[in-house]
């Protein structure tokens, strides 16, 4: 077996291989193509391999690519746990790659990134762009607050929930550079909504049994069914409801010494897309009263009476996610 680290970047891959025995069997650095991958692994012979790497944005072509050659294991860790190479003193791509390729011979790795494959892929990458356009549509929209606020102007919380937003904003007495600046903003707004809109509509035509199953659930629907799906994608890769949790950004941090345990704020290490569509569905589900969702709305009044609304909402949404776990564990296992 040889264990090969690798520290990638746009420039260069700069790679550390060793053997069993921890004999350096190739160093160095290669470009960062699919042939230089194939060419670096045809030099080490046919061996049985496994190749570390920190996930990042060229994770998906690098391992997919790896993935096609035989004999080939791929194992990509979370930056997140393994900081302490990042926070060494001695930082460079060579000593990255090294530690990796040590870490893979002494059995020391932590848990690898899930690579999702398929419609499950195709959905990460829809969404991921959804919110990255909504991120900047809320970016714009709130420029233009901060430019009317200027001229003494405060725009109601939800005026551009409203149609006619853009002839509100029209009627506003400002100068002739602001209403320049207004309208380019203005006019960004609407691009931006409207491939918004085809994004979505894109990812609601994906469909499968998971979503439909999830649909089910009070307060979750189309959009929040397809997320969690994509983001869970096997449910066996779990341990239990607190694995899940921790994925979905929805544990709270803890601070512990000695026989003191003290919990924090919640943790933001985890997919926070999930976070951020289970806590509008809990919103929606503490305002329903359909029959369905009184259980659900029985736990997020218990929890508030206790603690408070924030906290409530937060682990109500928790709990949904529980619950779509629930769910697809119970469809993975056959029917005995």
């Amino acid at each position: 077996m040889l264990y090969i680290g690798m520290d990638i970047s746009s420039k260069s891959f700069v790679v550390h291989a060793i053997n069993s025995k921890k004999t350096v069997v190739y160093k160095g650095a290669i470009k960062p193509t699919r042939s230089g991958l194939r060419q670096m692994l045809s030099k080490l012979g046919r061996q049985t391999k496994l190749v570390v790497f920190e996930a990042g944005n060229q994770l998906k072509w690098v391992a997919l690519t790896l993935k096609q050659i035989p004999n080939v294991h791929v194992h990509v860790v979370h930056p997140n746990q393994i900081k302490w190479i990042n926070q060494s003193s001695t930082k460079t791509d060579k000593v990255d790659a090294r530690k990796l390729a040590e870490l893979a011979r002494g059995d020391m790795l932590p848990r690898k990134v899930h690579i999702v494959e398929g419609k499950t892929r195709q959905l990460r990458e829809l969404t991921s762009a959804r919110h990255r356009l909504q991120s900047k549509r809320v970016a714009l929209i709130n420029a233009i607050r901060g430019l009317l606020k200027q001229e003494g102007y405060r725009l109601p919380a939800k005026i551009f929930n409203n149609p006619n937003w853009r002839e509100a904003l029209k009627r506003m007495r400002v100068a002739d550079t602001q209403k320049i600046i207004l309208a380019s903003y203005m006019n960004s707004i609407e691009s931006l909504q409207q491939s918004e809109h085809e994004l979505t509509t894109r990812i609601l035509e994906i469909e499968s049994e998971d979503i439909n199953l999830l649909q089910t659930i009070p307060g979750i629907g189309g959009l929040t069914a397809r997320v969690i799906v994509s983001a869970i994608d096997d449910v066996n890769r779990f341990d239990n409801e607190k694995s899940v949790a921790k994925y979905g950004a929805m544990t709270p941090r803890v601070y512990q010494s000695g026989n003191v345990t003290r919990l924090g704020r919640i943790s933001r290490d985890g997919r926070l897309e999930v976070r951020r569509m289970l806590l509008q569905c809990a919103h929606t589900v503490t305002r329903m009263r359909s029959y369905e969702s009184w259980p659900l709305r029985e736990f997020f009044e218990r929890i508030q009476r206790r603690r408070s609304k924030k906290i409530a909402v937060v682990a109500l949404a928790r709990k949904l996610l529980t619950i779509a776990y629930g769910v697809l564990e119970l469809v993975s296992k056959p029917i005995k």
